[in-house]
Order: structure tokens, then sequence, then C-alpha cells
């Protein structure tokens, strides 16, 4: 008789398919947690880089999942940063609700702008909110009786939370870690979920969309909100973290290196947003004289990166990944 071979037991189990996310999620949680004490020194550039990957959070619900360009995230940024700042210094708010507060400010001016420029497409949209940035900038430059001029608004205080006074480097970095962990989380479900996939399917084709019941109008409006209210806490975090906020922080250069970092990092994911945060911010780290030339650095990384790389670092890093799986 011959006997039958012994079943053999699967390579991959789903028990151990449902362990590795939350074994990998845990291990991420712990390296975040202790990333300030391993990079000594480096803290205030984790901090700019959380503060600018809310912004850029925003921006890839707009740009990454309905195809829309926008140059105008520095509006919500001003109106986040100047209005805790005024409502702090001026009214004497407590300084969590100074950045709920400019959030809904954030908002209603998004639901208003959407409303007429995302009829816009292509790069008509892109010039008509590059306006937006040049005319907030020339704004919080001019009104100076308001905004501080071009010396800024100064003395505003720390971010308070029941009686802690958030003003270090280190607990600056653990405020924003929740809030970029709670906008990555936010933005990755929306992404799985039906609305989701209904910007999707407007990004892709706004007609098809249309023939199927949804109103590609009311889902890049939305979108557009989001995006906002992102850029409205970085801005409110930002001025809270310096204590200062000026139109510096608001020009034109930045409005483009916001839309650079979403483009080099990759769209439709966190981590895209995390390394083009991380390139573009880290650039100066390299050196002074450097320094100096960090936007025509990014020009050219940007250039390369999309005409090599469509989906992005992360995207590119992804592939190459896969490709070596399947070799293997």
């Amino acid at each position: 008789t011959v006997e039958a071979p012994a079943p053999s037991l699967p390579e991959n189990p789903p028990a151990a398919r449902r362990l590795r996310r939350p074994l990998l999620l845990a291990l991420m949680a712990v390296v975040l947690v202790a990333l300030p004490f391993a990079a000594v020194g480096w803290t205030e550039l984790l901090v700019v880089v959380e503060i600018f990957l809310l912004a850029v959070l925003g921006l890839d619900v707009l740009t990454g999942q309905t195809g829309q360009v926008s140059l105008g995230q520095t509006l919500f940024i001003a109106i986040g940063g100047y209005g805790a700042g005024l409502l702090t210094v001026k009214a004497h708010w407590p300084t969590w609700i100074a950045a709920i507060v400019p959030a809904f400010a954030a908002a209603a001016v998004a639901f208003l702008l959407g409303r007429a420029f995302l009829r816009l497409r292509g790069y008509y949209l892109a010039l008509a909110t590059l306006g937006l940035a040049v005319v907030t900038q020339a704004v919080a430059t001019g009104v100076g009786k308001v905004t501080g001029g071009p010396s800024g608004l100064v003395g505003i205080p720390s971010l308070s939370l029941f009686g802690w006074e958030v003003f270090s480097d280190l607990s600056n970095y653990y405020v924003l870690l929740v809030l970029c962990v709670l906008g990555g989380l936010f933005v990755t479900n929306l992404r799985r979920s039906q609305s989701g996939r209904a910007l999707a399917a407007v990004a892709h084709d706004p007609q098809a969309a249309a023939m199927l019941g949804i109103n590609a109008a009311r889902y890049r409006t939305g979108a557009f909100v989001v995006s906002a209210v992102f850029a409205s806490l970085a801005g409110s975090m930002y001025a809270y973290y310096l204590r200062f906020f000026s139109p510096d922080v608001i020009n034109v250069t930045v409005a483009l290196s916001i839309v650079i970092m979403l483009s080099i990092g990759g769209v439709r994911s966190v981590a895209g947003p995390v390394l083009g945060v991380l390139l573009l911010q880290g650039l100066p780290l390299v050196g002074q004289s450097f320094a100096l030339w960090q936007p025509l650095v990014a020009g050219l990384v940007l250039v390369v990166v999309l005409t090599y790389l469509p989906d992005g670092l992360w995207g590119g890093l992804r592939k190459l990944i896969t490709g070596l799986r399947r070799t293997a």
C-alpha cells in the first residue's frame, strides 16, 4: 500500500496574518514614541515635520482622492495661525478653543470658495488657488493693525491643555503626534469608505460618477472643506509652537512647497506625505549653504519623481518591494 502524504501546513496561516498588522502597528508606535530620544537634537525638526504633515494630509484628501490640485492651503493656515493668535492675545480665549474656532471658520470659507473654485479644472484651478495664496500673503502684510504686518503677530501663548502647558519641543512633538495619527487614521478610513470610493469615482470620471448618482460638486466641496480644517489646525499649532506668526509662514513659496511635498512622497497614502515632508524639511540640515539651494533641489527632485516615479517615492518603493517579492 502507498501511504498518503502528510498534509502540509499553510505557509502563512490566517492567525499569523491577523496578528501581523497589530504587531506592526505596535512596533511603529514604540518607534514613534522613542524617536525624540533616539534622534537627540532633531526634535525641533520633527515638530515642524508634524505641523506640515497635517497640512499635506489635508491636501491629500483633495488632490489624492479627488484629483483637484490646490495651491491655496496657506489661506487656511493663515486662518488657523492668525485666528488662534488673535483670539488668545486680544480676546484671551483658552488656547484649545482658539484652535477649534478658526478650524470651523476655515471650513466655512472653504465651503463658500469651493462652490465656485471647484468648477474649474486642471491648471485653471491651480492658478485660481495660487491667486488665493498671493492674496493671503498680501493681506497679512498689509493689514498691520490686525496681523502685525511684516513683523508678525507676537506674544502668542503656548498651547494649554487642562492646565498642562505644551511648551517644550518634546511636549509639542507628542501632542502633534497624536494629531497626526488621528489625521492619518481619518484619511485612511475615508479612502476605504463609501465616501472614499465616491471621491475616487469623481476623480477618475466625473461624468460616469454622475450617471451613478454621485454629486461630484458636493464631494469635491467636502474634500476641500476637510483639507481646510487640516490646514487650519496646522496653522494654529505652528503659532502656538513658535509663539509667533508672520506672513513669511504663509508666503507663496510655502504654498508651492506643500504641493511639492505631496507630489514627491505620493498621494493616496499616509507614508507618502511623511516621506515628502521629511525630504523637503530635511534638506536645510545638509548645510547652511545648501539651504540656499533648497528651492532648486526641490524642483529638480520633483521633476525626476514625476518623470520616473509618477506614484511618488512611496509608490516607487512599494513597486520595488513587490518586484523583489515576486523575484524571490
